[in-house]
C-alpha cells in the first residue's frame, strides 16, 4: 500500500504550486474567490471576512485558486484581467516558482543530514555477452573517465547519459590500467531486461576494504581491515566481488587486520557463504509472485544452495521445467517459497527468465559509498547543485524524446507515479520518498512554465504578447487556445494512464 504515499506527496506540491498563485494575487490586490485543497465534490469550507472561501473537497488529487476574472471576462477593477500586465506575469509564474522553492527546500534539508560520495571511482564490475559495451570492447575493470562530454562521478551520470542518448553513438572514456582509452558505443533503445542501455554492471572501485558496521557474528567490528579470502590477497574491493561471484563453497576463510591502541592484530575469521535475489525479471513468474530482490535464497527443489554456482547449475538442469525456490524473505524474515519454471539457458532477451543470483561473502559490510558531514554553507551548495541538476535533466529529456533514445512508453501518467513512489518507498523508505518529492515538484514547476496552452506558461505567453503590443488578445479567442490546449494535454494523459495500466497488468517496469 505505499503507493498512497503519491496523494500526499501529489498533495503537498500542487498546494505549494497554488500557494504562489494565491499569494501573490493576494498581493497585488486581486480578488481570489477560493483557494481549494483538492477538487469538489465540497466537504467543508468556511469564508473570510473579505469573502474569500478557504475549502477542502473530496479528491485528494490536486488544488485550485479562483480569481476574479482569471479569463478576462470581468469588468470588476481587481479582477486578474484588469491589473498591469506586469502583476498578471508575476502571478502566473509564482506557481512554478514555489515548486522550484519546495524543491530546494527539501535538498536542503537532507544536506543537514550530510551526503553519502562514492569510496572510489566509478568501476564496471561486470560486461554482458553479446552486449554494445562487449561488441566495443569494454572490460570488466575499466574505470569510466567520461561519457560524452559529461565527467562521470558516480554511477547516475552513467545511467542518465546512456539512458538519453541510447538512439545516439556514446562516447566512453576509459582508464584501463595506465592506459586513457576512448571508444564508441551504440546503445539499445530497447535492450533485454535487467541489462541497460549497453550492458553492463556498475560500482566503485576501492582498496581500502574497511568493514562499515560491526558483524558481532564473527567477532569483526566496524574499522577493520579485509585483506584476504582464503589465503588470495585483495588490492581491490572488485578482487573480492570477483572472487566472490567464482565460489563454489559454503564458507571462506577471511583475513582481517585490526588497529587497537596502535597495534596491528592478524585475525582469521570463518564467514558463510549466502545467496540473495539480485534481480527479478519483468513478466517473468518470480515477478507474478512477488518474489522480493534481496531476499535469501535457502534451497531450490529443497537441495540447500549457497552460491550462484549452485544456482546455475539447478536452473540449467532443469530448464523448461518447474523448480521451487525457498527463500527467507527480507522484511519478515519468514521462510516463503514460489514455484516457477526455469529459464536460465535462455538469454535472448526474453522476460520470463529465472531470477539473478547474487553471492555475498556474511559479515563483510563493506560500503562502497562513505558518509561526509555538511556545515550550513555547504548544505545550501548541495541543495543548489541538485535543484539545478534535476531542472537541467527535463530540456535533455525533450532532446531524448526528439532523437528517439525516450518513447512515451517511458513517461508515466497519474497510476504509472503511484506505481513508482511504491517501489521508492518500498526500497528506500521515507527519505527516499521525499527527495522523490523534490523530484517531482521541479518537473512541475518547470513544465507547467512550458509555453503550453492551458498551463502557466501557456497564459504567460498571452501577457507576454499584450506587453509588447500593448492591445489583448480578445478572452474568447485566448480561452479557445486554451481549450484545445486543455484537450491534447488530457488526451496525452490518458495514453500515459492506459500505459500505466498496461504496465500494471503485464508486471512490466519502464523503459
Amino acid at each position: 500500500m505505499n503507493w498512497l504515499w503519491f496523494i500526499p506527496v501529489l498533495l503537498v506540491m500542487v498546494i505549494i504550486h497554488e500557494f504562489g498563485h494565491f499569494i501573490t494575487a493576494r498581493m497585488f490586490g486581486m480578488k481570489v474567490h477560493e483557494f481549494g485543497i483538492g477538487f469538489p465534490p465540497k466537504i467543508w469550507s468556511k469564508k473570510t471576512k473579505d469573502g474569500m472561501e478557504w475549502s477542502i473537497n473530496a479528491l485528494p488529487i490536486g488544488g485550485f485558486v479562483r480569481i476574479e476574472g482569471e479569463n478576462g471576462d470581468s469588468d470588476d477593477p481587481n479582477s486578474f484581467g484588469k491589473k498591469p500586465t506586469w502583476q498578471r506575469a508575476i502571478v502566473l509564474c509564482a506557481g512554478p516558482f514555489m515548486n522550484l522553492v519546495l524543491a530546494f527546500a527539501i535538498y536542503l534539508i537532507l544536506a543537514g543530514g550530510g551526503k553519502d560520495v562514492p569510496a572510489g571511482p566509478v568501476a564496471i564490475s561486470k560486461v554482458e555477452p553479446g552486449s554494445p559495451a562487449a561488441t566495443a570492447g569494454l572490460l570488466a575493470g575499466d574505470i569510466i573517465l567520461k561519457v560524452n562530454s559529461t565527467e562521470v562521478n558516480n554511477t547516475r551520470d552513467v545511467s542518465i547519459e546512456t539512458r538519453l542518448n541510447r538512439s545516439q553513438p556514446i562516447v566512453f572514456t576509459l582508464k584501463r590500467g595506465n592506459q586513457i582509452v576512448s571508444t564508441t558505443i551504440k546503445g539499445r533503445t530497447n535492450p533485454p531486461d535487467g541489462e541497460g542501455t549497453i550492458g553492463v554492471q556498475m560500482g566503485y572501485v576501492f582498496d581500502s576494504l574497511r568493514l562499515a558496521i560491526d558483524a558481532p557474528a564473527y567477532d569483526l567490528k566496524a574499522g577493520d581491515v579485509l585483506t584476504m579470502i582464503d589465503g588470495k590477497p585483495l588490492a581491490t574491493n572488485l578482487d573480492l566481488l570477483n572472487y566472490t561471484r567464482d565460489v563454489d563453497k559454503s564458507t571462506v576463510e577471511a583475513t582481517v587486520q585490526r588497529v587497537t591502541n596502535g597495534k596491528t592484530e592478524t585475525l582469521t575469521r570463518t564467514l558463510a557463504v549466502k545467496l540473495y535475489v539480485n534481480y527479478v525479471y519483468t513478466e517473468s513468474d518470480a515477478s507474478r509472485q512477488k518474489l522480493p530482490v534481496d531476499a535469501q535464497i535457502i534451497a531450490l527443489n529443497d537441495q540447500k544452495v549457497n552460491t550462484a554456482t549452485e544456482y546455475i547449475k539447478i536452473m540449467t538442469a532443469n530448464q523448461g521445467q518447474d523448480v521451487k525456490i525457498s527463500y527467507i524473505d527480507p522484511k519478515s524474515k519468514a521462510e516463503k517459497a514460489i514455484t516457477i519454471i526455469a529459464n536460465y539457458t535462455d538469454t535472448s532477451g526474453v522476460n520470463n527468465r529465472s531470477p539473478r543470483p547474487s553471492t555475498i561473502i556474511d559479515g563483510l559490510p563493506i560500503s562502497q559509498m562513505r558518509h561526509v558531514p555538511l556545515n550550513p554553507l555547504e548544505w545550501v551548495g548541495e541543495a543548489w547543485g541538485q535543484t539545478t541538476y534535476a531542472i537541467g535533466l527535463i530540456p535533455r529529456s525533450f532532446e531524448g524524446v526528439f532523437n528517439g533514445s525516450i518513447g512515451l512508453e517511458s513517461f508515466a501518467g497519474p497510476v504509472g507515479m503511484a506505481q513508482i513512489t511504491d517501489q521508492i518507498v518500498d526500497t528506500g523508505g521515507f527519505m527516499a520518498m521525499i527527495s522523490l518529492m523534490a523530484l517531482l515538484s521541479v518537473n512541475l514547476g518547470i513544465v507547467n512554465i512550458l509555453p503550453l496552452p492551458a498551463l502557466d506558461g501557456g497564459r504567460l505567453i498571452f501577457v507576454l504578447i499584450e506587453m509588447v503590443s500593448r492591445r489583448r488578445v480578445p478572452p474568447d479567442k485566448e480561452g479557445m487556445v486554451h481549450l484545445v490546449g486543455m484537450v491534447a494535454l488530457l488526451s496525452l494523459m490518458l495514453v500515459f494512464t492506459w500505459n500505466d495500466i498496461a504496465r500494471l497488468i503485464t508486471g512490466a517496469g519502464f523503459s
